[in-house]
Parts: structure tokens; sequence; C-alpha cells
């Protein structure tokens, strides 16, 4: 075919040839009409080609309009927002500039339904079979015969408020290991909370005292040496140390200074003993330690003003502030402003190292984020119109980041929006007090919910099983990374299919972690027993252990794994 560019020259030279022809007049009539003929087609064949050529230029001209247009009048969303509903408004809060809002077509529908299951949300069915039993053995020592004379032992709890919850319950069994007599232990007031509670603030400690009686002899502080006050020795026993490793490090040197104290005593006891100091762990945990009367006047006020609200609720601990984000090492997507802030904050703590967020969150160490945990709830069957109490501290990101959860789950309430500020004015200037109203309501909710794998949920789903098995659900956030990482190329059926998939062995239903598993605080399989008539724990568990999925079957220990991620820091506990 003639480009355009031969056209051009050929009518240029025929132009050259008329104008020789007219001044030399050397041609005749006939050549010349000839020449007029064909030199008046090859511009009508120019002029088309033009025209051709204009209309094509004109057309891409169009479309790049129309789609510089579409981007500004149209923005695409956000990935936070692909999984609200269709239509929904969303508003994106940016820090100088005014809130925008609009309007989006996400990629697939989230329904506010979380639809028909085929079985109860708020209960398991088998619960009832399954009750505590934490009472001594005919042959288990009392302290009267067991407790030597002037034999001291002191605990300097740390961390948070669940942290030293599990130094309190230790120390007891620590104490009865060494025949010592154990003074009330002491919180930790140093740590990054710095919360000033004694003991006695927190927990009821005559109830305390006189509940162990005949287990340990507990005394509420030193007596004095010669009529004078005397300091004790202090130690600092290796991480899971055993009877043994306590008798041979710690015994010795009681014996020569007759006290003791055991600094930064958190996690300091194995996690597996004989059934007896099992069951004592329990009777310390479940019935000793009770929290004061103003805390469980309040603590049971909040949960009746959400029983007032609807017939069932869900407690959510939602760890989500900068500091926990922070000593995580994990990154959700913000950007470098997220990189500078929180890196700041982990500059706190010296001995971390450089974090790794992609191997981090790879290995299921990183708080789900409240949408991740909103989209979990629903793909677990909770509708919109259930009610959530949502136990935490300062969220980062503030209301941008809660929204997407308050969009899934509008009923949405805390201390503060149920409580005034009058009522929680004793309790608001201390760590410690508010955490245990937090843990008053998440111990009585129907359904308790956590976005992390920390001391709190640990402690809470424990307890929730000694107490009847009621549900407790916590992430299994390794196998949800990979399925949130690769939401946008699904249907919501298939995400929420695999959500109830991968949940099984993390919802807290009876003999879905095996005898000896996990952390004893969270599986207190020594103190669980079994109505008459059904199968064992034992037999249960071996039948189950062939239909578990297989990713619960390679989970070697998970929890033991997730304890020594937090001991890197001492100070630093995910309560």
């Amino acid at each position: 075919m003639t480009t355009l560019k031969e056209l051009k020259k050929l009518f240029f030279s025929l132009k050259i040839r008329r104008k020789k022809s007219e001044r030399n007049n050397n041609t005749t009539t006939i050549h010349l009409h000839g020449s007029n003929g064909f030199y008046i087609g090859l511009k009508l064949i120019l002029w088309r080609k033009r025209r051709r050529v204009f209309s094509f230029i004109s057309a891409i001209s169009g479309c790049l309009l129309l789609l510089l247009l579409s981007s500004v009048y149209f923005p695409p969303p956000t990935a936070n927002n692909l999984f609200l509903p269709r239509h929904s408004s969303v508003r994106h809060v940016v820090k100088g500039r005014e809130a925008l809002e609009y309007n989006f077509e996400a990629m697939f529908q989230v329904p506010a339904s979380g639809g028909n299951l085929g079985r109860d949300l708020w209960s398991w069915s088998q619960s009832t079979f399954y009750y505590g039993c934490s009472n001594a053995s005919k042959t288990f020592q009392t302290a009267d015969i067991k407790t030597l004379p002037d034999r001291y032992l002191l605990i300097a709890t740390s961390g948070g408020l669940n942290q030293q919850r599990t130094g309190i319950i230790d120390a007891v069994v620590a104490a009865y290991i060494l025949n010592a007599t154990l003074v009330i232990p002491r919180l930790d007031q140093q740590s990054y909370w710095k919360d000033t509670s004694c003991f006695a603030e927190i927990f009821d400690v005559n109830w305390f005292i006189s509940y162990l009686s005949r287990d340990v002899e507990i005394i509420k502080e030193l007596p004095p040496k010669g009529g004078k006050a005397w300091i004790p020795r202090t130690i600092r026993v290796p991480r899971k140390c055993d009877p043994t490793c306590y008798e041979t490090r710690v015994l010795p040197v009681l014996n020569r200074t007759q006290a003791v104290e055991l600094t930064k005593f958190d996690y300091r006891l194995s996690n597996r003993l004989d059934t007896e100091l099992q069951k004592l762990r329990c009777r310390v945990n479940y019935h000793a330690l009770r929290f004061t009367d103003p805390i469980l006047k309040m603590g049971k006020l909040l949960v009746e003003r959400m029983k007032m609200k609807a017939k069932h609720f869900i407690a959510l601990h939602l760890r989500f502030e900068p500091d926990m984000l922070a000593f995580s090492g994990c990154y959700y997507g913000g950007g470098d402003k997220e990189r500078a802030e929180l890196g700041a904050i982990r500059k706190r703590w010296k001995t971390l190292h450089a974090s790794n967020p992609e191997k981090v969150r790879r290995n299921g160490k990183c708080p789900l984020t409240p949408e991740e945990v909103g989209l979990m709830l629903r793909a677990l069957g909770f509708g919109s119109d259930v009610h959530v109490y949502v136990a935490s501290g300062d969220v980062y990101g503030g209301e941008e980041s809660l929204a997407p959860l308050k969009g899934l789950f509008p009923n949405f309430h805390s201390k503060q929006t149920i409580a005034t500020k009058e009522e929680l004015a004793q309790f608001s200037s201390f760590s410690g007090r508010m955490a245990a109203l937090d843990y008053i309501v998440c111990d009585e909710t129907d359904v308790f919910v956590a976005n992390n794998n920390g001391n709190m949920a640990r402690m809470l789903a424990g307890r929730r099983r000694y107490f009847g098995h009621k549900p407790a659900i916590r992430p299994n956030a390794k196998k949800l990374y990979k399925l949130f990482l690769g939401r946008n190329n699904m249907t919501w059926e298939e995400f929420s299919s695999r959500v109830r998939t991968y949940q099984i062995g993390f919802m807290g239903e009876p003999n879905e972690m095996k005898p000896g598993k996990g952390e004893f605080h969270e599986n207190p399989d020594s103190c669980l027993c079994q109505a008459k008539g059904i199968e064992t724990f034992e037999e249960k568990s071996r039948k189950d252990a062939v239909k578990m999925s297989d990713e619960y079957q390679s989970i070697e220990d998970p929890d033991w794994i997730d304890v020594d991620y937090l001991y890197k820091i001492e100070e630093f506990m995910s309560d």
C-alpha cells in the first residue's frame, strides 16, 4: 500500500512537471488534460488519507480524555475497602486534609448476614459434659505438714496484668516445691505501663491467703529478723525451670539465707509438671485469684449493660496499639509514615533485632487488623446485628483503622461507651485495673475472640475451658495470613469456607487440643474432667487425630513458639 509520505512526494513531483509544461507549452492539449486528471485523482487520494489519519487521531484523543476524567471523578477503592458491601460509603481521614466520601464497586460482596451454618454460634453441644476439677488428692501433702520454718520465698512479677498473673500462679507452686512460706508477690511497677497498683489493690488478698491455706502458707510481708528488717537474696531462675531445677538452684541458697526473692518471675516454671502440681496451678488461677470488690462490681455492671443490649454478645480483645505493633515488627501497609512511627517506638527495646515484617507475618506472629478480625467473624457466621464489646487500648490509626470493623459490626461497644467517666474514674489511671475490667467482661461473654495469641488470649482460653468450654476464638494467623493476602482473587463463598476450615482447632471446642499440647494456662488438661458414660479425653483425642486437618496436625507446639517470641523482651507483655 502506498504510504502517505510517498503520495506527498508524487504529488509534489507532478506539480513541478505541470508548471514546467505550462511554462514551455510543448505538450498537447490531450496530454494536459490527462495530466490534470491524474493530478486531481492524486489530490483526492491524499485528501482521503488525511481524513482517515485525522479521524484515527481524534479517536485516540477521545479515549485518553475519557480515561483522564474517569480517574478524577471515580478513583479506585483502596486495598482496605475491597471487602465492604457494594455501594457502601467509606470515609477516609487524611491528616491535614478534608475527609472524602465516595462509593465504589467491591470485588465481591460481604453479606450482612452470617448465613446459616447449621450449628449454634454461642455454645458447643458437648460442653455440658465437661467440667473443671482441681481438688487435691488424698496423697497431696498439706501446708501444715510440708512447710518448713524460717524459709521464705518472695516473688517480683513482670509485665502487664496477665503476665503477672502467670507469675503469681507459678509462685505458689514454687513455694510448695521448696517447702517455703510465700510472701504476697510484688507487682511490677517499673515496666512500660508504670502502674503503681499493689497486689491488694487488684486482687482480694485475704481471700487469696485463705483459699490456699491448706496448700501453701502465705503471709503479707516478710517478718523482721532479730527485730530488724532484712533484705532477701535475689535470684533469677531460667525459663521453664522444673522442680529439680528449683531444688538445685534455689534451695541451697534458701537454706543458707532463709529468704530468697525470685526476680522477673514470669514463665519461670516448667509447663509440664505432675498432675498434683498442675491441679494446684488451677486452684490458684481459677479460684484463689479473685479481683477486689470494686473491680468485681464495676466489671459485673459492664456485663449487665451488655446483656441489656442483646441476648448474646461477643467480647473482642483487640491488640492493635502502636507499642504492640512496634514490638512485633509487623507492617500493615502504611508506607513511610508507619515505618517511621513504629520504628521510633521500637527503639525503646534495645535488644530487639532488626524487624523482618514479611517473615513475622508469614509465621503467624502479627495481630490481625480490625478489618481482618471482622471478616473472620463474618465468615464464621456472625452477622451485622451482633453486638461486640471491644477490649482495647489506643488503636493504631484510630477511627480510620476501626472503620471497617465498625462497618461490619455497627453495634460496637467499649468500657468508655457503656460506662460514664465518673464510674471509671477510680480505675482509669491504672492500666492493671482497667485490664481487670476487660478481663471480667471477656470471661462472662458468650463468645470470646482475640486478634492475637498473647497472654490474655491464652489465660482466657484456659479459663473458659475450665468453666464449661465456652467458645474462645483465636486466629490461626499463619493460615489466615495467606488467605487475606489472596482474598481479591476469590469469591466470598470460597473465602468464608476456607476461614472455617483453617479455624478448626482454634475455636475453644472440647477436645480440640490434645492433652499436654500448648501452654498449660491455655490448655489445663489436668484439670478438665468429663461426665461418666462418654469417651475419655484421651480416647476422643486419638479418634479426632485422624480427622484433624493437615494444617492442625502440622503445628508442632505453636504456643511455646509464641511464648518464646515474647520472651525476647521481658519488660513487654502482650496483655
